[in-house]
């Protein structure tokens, strides 16, 4: 039930969106003269630093796919306050990174802003005041704060519960849990409905269940390639939702070719006629080891009524995978490329947390995803039937 607000700034680096490498590149030339406002700049960006460092810098930077890329340093007047300007800047995702002690995130589009900032501390004051874009943005994180703070009151609550051995009572903070979940996603849904097609919605979207969310994200996508069909964003952004629709439940699943142990590559629509889990795990995940038992447990129960596993391993060496199946005793089928993150059929699949799964059935069609524990004996058994 974990969430973490350090992943509302980490998640800016590395948006649904990417910026192509060309633009990436314009935006170090894209100011104009630091402290005036020269050739009628398109967007002015004004300022104060609250507690201005005697030394570092205040430099406004770009927002790329996985990089931080500076645009100009910021000039800071005896009064602590700046002003810069920018010219012909397509709607984009900035920061201005205070002497490396503070970062506030912009979006920088056709209307100025005035941002006032503490600048000594990560957590310190921050004010960003004339941009509607800027408003949606901050007030998504308004949105993910408030969740935080009840999830951080429910997680309390939960240890207590499972220290105390009182199983009731973390089932009911379990139910309490998607509940508040649910909510926050319809708060979030309207959020961007707000937003019209301010590309502070590509912003908010990562904090949705993209699978889950499927419809929704497909519908904004459409919206998006009729009102900024030239947009990098809305190209990226609809090509990601086009990959989620290949991977969605109802669809046939991609194939997957990778080596087993004995290095013999083993095809995933090599079982079909089978029910088979594709299963995403790797030695060094604890998660994944701890609901290894479980899953051996309903693989004897179901593998004589046509129920198969194909184990995609996430590990970096052939000693941990081969140890860690033998050690959890994992009798189906293995392979990997023994690439972590950057496996192949990981990058085909999405997938970018473990343990990770997905149902086919017979003819290799997605029917399930993501099942553990007693989610995935009660879905074996609805196919199966108790024995």
């Amino acid at each position: 039930m974990q969430l973490t607000l350090s992943k509302i700034h980490r998640m800016i680096s590395k948006l649904l969106l990417c910026l192509h490498s060309i633009l990436l590149i314009a935006a170090c030339s894209e100011g104009q003269s630091n402290g005036q406002f020269n050739q009628d700049p398109q967007i002015r960006i004004e300022g104060k630093v609250r507690h201005p460092m005697h030394e570092g810098s205040v430099v406004l930077e770009k927002i790329g796919q996985n990089e931080i890329v500076p645009v100009d340093t910021l000039m800071i007047s005896s009064d602590s306050t700046f002003r810069y300007g920018l010219k012909n800047t397509k709607p984009g995702f900035y920061r201005i990174n205070f002497y490396n002690r503070q970062y506030v995130n912009l979006i920088l589009n056709h209307e100025s802003v005035k941002v006032t900032a503490d600048g000594d501390r990560p957590d310190g004051f921050v004010e960003v005041k004339g941009s509607v874009d800027n408003d949606y943005f901050y007030a998504v994180n308004d949105i993910m704060k408030e969740m935080q703070r009840k999830i951080n009151e429910m997680n309390s609550d939960y240890l207590k519960a499972r220290a105390d051995g009182n199983e009731e009572k973390m089932q009911a903070i379990e139910e309490q849990y998607r509940a508040v979940e649910k909510e926050n996603t319809e708060k979030l849904k309207q959020k961007i409905q707000e937003m019209g097609h301010s590309i502070a919605a590509f912003y908010a979207v990562n904090f949705l269940d993209a699978e889950k969310e499927l419809a929704f994200l497909s519908d904004l996508a459409e919206k998006f390639k009729k009102e900024m069909p030239d947009s990098e964003y809305t190209q990226q952004f609809v090509a990601q939702v086009e990959d989620l629709r290949k991977l969605a439940i109802g669809m046939e699943a991609p194939d997957i070719a990778l080596p087993n142990p004995e290095g013999d590559t083993i095809r995933l629509s090599s079982l079909r006629g089978k029910y088979v889990m594709i299963d995403f795990w790797a030695a060094w995940c604890k998660p994944c080891r701890v609901e290894n038992p479980n899953v051996v447990k309903l693989y004897q129960k179901y593998k004589d009524k046509g129920f198969e596993i194909y184990g995609v391993s996430l590990d970096r060496t052939k000693q941990a995978w081969v140890d860690a199946i033998d050690e959890d005793n994992l009798g189906w089928k293995h392979v990997s490329d023994l690439q972590y993150f950057n496996s192949e059929a990981a990058m085909l699949y999405n997938i970018n947390a473990i343990p990770a799964t997905v149902l086919l059935d017979k003819n290799g069609v997605i029917i399930d995803k993501n099942l553990r524990g007693q989610a995935l004996a009660q879905k074996l058994s609805e196919i199966f039937g108790d024995i």
